[in-house]
């Protein structure tokens, strides 16, 4: 099973907001998200995750999924190394007094890279089994550079409370925008988005980010896509403008 956007059922309970009530997580006209993040008395802190991190991020990645082929530690940790390598970007964690308790994945493909169509119409977890993804797939991020994301994962440590679920699944939601935001200020040339919707509340937030559902040929698998040039969502009008404005410095 391609890895998908199901672990969103421990983020923002999108249930409120099908019941007529406002929600934190709904984007305002400036494609920011306007999350109520109250002060906290831990020590929190979003970041780049590093190679050290890398035993944390799969053992979360394993309380996140379940997932029953998957490859052991040791072959996962040399996976993901290698891709940080080429990449360092591609792993985000939020990091409570230390702890890895959030992370966001989202692999940059070149848009040529058959491998990537070939994992994505597969039955391998892109992280956590042994997908045929090599560092000549991944794109670097790189002025000028064209990529086509796939968002693997948003999720927070299930662990941990309702509420607290919900704050640090806003925390990530918000941080993962700027991240979008800030590749076009960089001038990397996003030309599409693509995730995989499994749950309800998975599928609520990718049509609330402005996603479009099409066609795929697995019938298990739900295919959600953001043309970049076509879209009209607030984060990716916020990315189009921020592109603009790097090419005219």
């Amino acid at each position: 099973m391609s890895v998908n956007l199901s672990l969103f059922r421990y983020l923002l309970p999108f249930d409120a907001q099908a019941k007529g009530r406002k929600h934190h997580g709904q984007l305002n006209e400036e494609g920011t998200a306007p999350f109520d993040l109250e002060e906290e008395t831990e020590k929190t802190e979003f970041t780049v995750a590093t190679v050290a991190d890398i035993p944390a991020c799969i053992a979360l990645n394993r309380e996140l999924f379940d997932i029953k082929n998957t490859e052991d530690d040791a072959t996962l940790t040399k996976k993901w190394t290698t891709w940080l390598t080429k990449n360092p970007e591609i792993v985000y964690v939020l990091k409570r007094d230390g702890e890895v308790i959030g992370i966001t994945t989202v692999l940059p493909f070149k848009p040529t890279s058959a491998r990537f169509e070939e994992a994505l119409r597969g039955d391998i977890s892109f992280l956590l089994g042994d997908v045929k993804i090599s560092t000549e797939d991944i794109e670097e991020y790189k002025t000028g550079n064209h990529v086509q994301l796939y968002i693997a994962e948003i999720g927070i440590k299930p662990s941990l409370n309702k509420d607290l679920r919900r704050k640090y699944g806003a925390r990530l939601i918000s941080r993962f925008m700027d991240t979008v935001v800030d590749l076009g200020r960089r001038g990397v040339i996003v030309e599409k988005m693509i995730a995989v919707g499994a749950t309800k509340s998975g599928v609520r937030l990718l049509q609330h980010f402005g996603f479009s559902e099409v066609m795929f040929p697995r019938p298990d698998t739900r295919l959600f896509i953001i043309d970049i040039k076509e879209s009209g969502a607030p984060i990716i009008r916020a990315y189009r403008e921020a592109l603009s404005e790097s090419t005219r410095e």
